[in-house]
C-alpha cells in the first residue's frame, strides 16, 4: 500500500480520525499515516486558520453553506455544482448520512402514526419560514416539536431518525434557500420513512424524486402546502403511493455519486503529489488575517450566519 501522510485540521470539535470518511474510503487502498509536522496532503474545514500554516496541497471540505475560494485551497469538496476540472468534486453531506445513520423499517401501518414532526435547535441563523409554517400548520393539528426550538414534548428528544419515524411528515426546511445546498434534513425524512415537507434548494428535485416528498418550491403560498398536507393525511391510498414512491432518481444518488467516484477523486489529487494549484497572494483574508469566508449567506439574514462562522 502506498503510504500517505494527512493533517486534518479547522473541523468541528467531534471531528476525529477514526470517525472521517474520507479516511474510511482511502484506508482500503492508502497506508493513511497523520502527520502534523510534515503532511504529504492537509484536509481542512471552515472552523479555524491552521491550515494557513502549511505550504503542502489543501483539501477543503466543508458541509456548511460555504463556497470554496481556489485561490486558497489547491482542491475542494462541497455542495456546489461547480465545473473546476479535477480540482472540486459536489458531495452533499447529506451523502455522509447514510452511511452512518441507523436505517429502520418501514413501520407495519405507517399512515396511523402521529401527524408530523419538527426537530430543530436553531431559530434564531436560518429563515423565519421554518417558525411561521410551524405554526401555520399547527393551526390544523398538532405538529410534534422535539427539539430545542418551540419544544412541546416537555423534553429534548435525543434519536432523531426514530422519533422522525413515529410520524407521518416531518418539516424538513433548510437555515436558508441556496441554490444545490442541500443537507440531511431530507435524508433523514426520508431514511425514517416519512414524507418530507421540504423547503430550501429550489435545485432539490436534481438530487430527489420529486413524486416522494412535498416540495415547498412548487406551491405558490404556504396556505397551499397546508392544503396538500392535509389532503394526504385524510387519503390513505394517496399518502401511501407517496410514501412508497423511491426517492432516489433511478436509484442513484444524483451525479452518479459513490464512495469509488470519490476515491477516484483522490488518487487524482495523490498522483499529483505536491502539486499546488492556489495563489495565496489572491487571497480573501480580511484585515485581522483571517481568511472571509466566501459563503452564500451574504444577503439578509444569512449575512449572520458568515458573521457567526467567523467569530469562532
Amino acid at each position: 500500500m502506498e503510504k500517505i501522510k494527512l493533517h486534518f485540521c479547522d473541523f468541528w470539535n467531534c471531528h476525529t480520525y477514526e470517525n472521517d470518511f474520507f479516511v474510511n474510503i482511502l484506508k482500503d487502498k492508502y497506508e493513511i499515516v497523520l502527520d502534523s509536522k510534515n503532511p504529504d496532503f492537509v484536509i481542512c474545514s471552515c472552523y479555524g486558520y491552521e491550515y494557513r500554516k502549511y505550504n503542502c496541497p489543501r483539501i477543503f471540505y466543508s458541509g456548511e453553506n460555504i463556497t470554496p475560494d481556489f485561490n486558497v485551497y489547491d482542491y475542494a469538496i462541497s455542495f456546489d455544482r461547480l465545473s473546476f476540472g479535477d480540482r472540486y468534486l459536489r458531495v452533499p453531506i447529506y451523502y455522509f448520512f447514510d452511511k452512518i445513520r441507523e436505517k429502520i423499517p418501514m413501520p407495519k401501518e405507517p399512515h396511523k402514526r402521529d401527524f408530523c414532526s419538527f426537530l430543530y435547535s436553531n431559530g434564531v441563523y436560518c429563515d423565519d419560514i421554518r417558525i411561521k409554517f410551524f405554526h401555520l400548520l399547527s393551526k390544523y393539528k398538532k405538529v410534534s416539536s422535539g427539539g430545542k426550538l418551540l419544544n412541546n414534548e416537555g423534553k429534548i428528544i435525543s434519536d432523531k431518525i426514530d422519533y422522525l419515524s413515529r410520524h407521518k411528515f416531518s418539516i424538513a426546511f433548510e437555515n436558508t434557500s441556496s441554490e444545490d445546498y442541500v443537507t440531511e434534513k431530507i435524508y433523514d425524512a426520508f431514511l425514517a420513512h416519512t414524507i418530507p415537507i421540504y423547503w430550501g434548494d429550489k435545485n432539490v428535485v436534481k438530487d430527489f424524486n420529486s413524486d416522494a416528498f412535498i416540495n415547498v418550491n412548487d406551491y405558490a403560498s404556504l396556505d397551499e402546502v397546508v392544503e396538500k398536507i392535509i389532503e394526504l393525511d385524510n387519503d390513505d391510498e394517496k399518502y401511501l403511493k407517496m410514501l412508497n414512491t423511491p426517492y432516489l432518481i433511478n436509484g442513484k444518488f444524483a451525479d452518479d455519486l459513490s464512495d469509488e467516484k470519490i476515491l477516484e477523486f483522490f488518487d487524482n489529487i495523490f498522483k499529483n503529489k505536491g502539486r499546488l494549484y492556489r495563489n495565496d497572494k489572491n487571497n480573501s483574508w480580511d484585515k485581522n488575517g483571517r481568511f472571509y469566508l466566501y459563503s452564500k449567506f451574504q444577503r439578509g439574514v444569512k449575512k449572520k450566519i458568515s458573521e457567526f462562522l467567523l467569530k469562532r
